[in-house]
């Protein structure tokens, strides 16, 4: 599976954060290896207190134990809206966690805050390809290819 657009780690991290429309306390790491495909889903934290830096550690061991180029964090929990970046506490832990994983060799490209009634996206919403700084994202649209209709008798 290769994933294409920010909301499709949206609909990967929701099951992992609503189950039978109950919200838990999870910290979830999707990984993806150099060309864009899912590698991993896992669970870092199941007790997640709205507080990345203290769980900094558990997301960098989800990372080294897989062949994971890129990744992105969601958790239980929105942040406040129209609110600046530098305004909002976990906006700042998650660019702190970036730069600890860009000095791993790790990138960085999403971080999505899920509750009940949405969610909320710190990183593009739209086609990694179309987003203005993905240009050195691999292209995720070269395999559609145009298929004609064959009718088998």
């Amino acid at each position: 599976m290769i994933i294409q657009a920010g909301f499709d780690l949206e609909l990967l991290a929701r099951p992992f954060i609503i189950q039978e429309d109950k919200l838990l306390p999870r910290l979830v790491v999707i990984g993806l290896d150099a060309e864009m495909q899912l590698e991993s889903i896992t669970v870092a934290s199941d007790h997640f207190t709205g507080k990345l830096e203290p769980e900094f550690d558990a997301v960098l061991d989800e990372l080294e134990s897989q062949r994971i180029r890129y990744f992105a964090i969601a958790h239980a929990g929105i942040w406040a809206e129209h609110c600046p970046p530098w305004e909002v506490p976990i906006i700042q832990e998650a660019a702190g966690l970036k730069v600890l994983a860009d000095q791993r060799g790790f990138r960085m490209i999403g971080h999505l805050g899920i509750d009940e009634t949405g969610y909320m996206c710190d990183g593009p919403h739209m086609y990694f390809d179309q987003y203005p700084l993905g240009d050195d994202l691999p292209c995720t649209m070269s395999h559609w290819v145009h298929s004609s209709y064959r009718g088998y008798d």
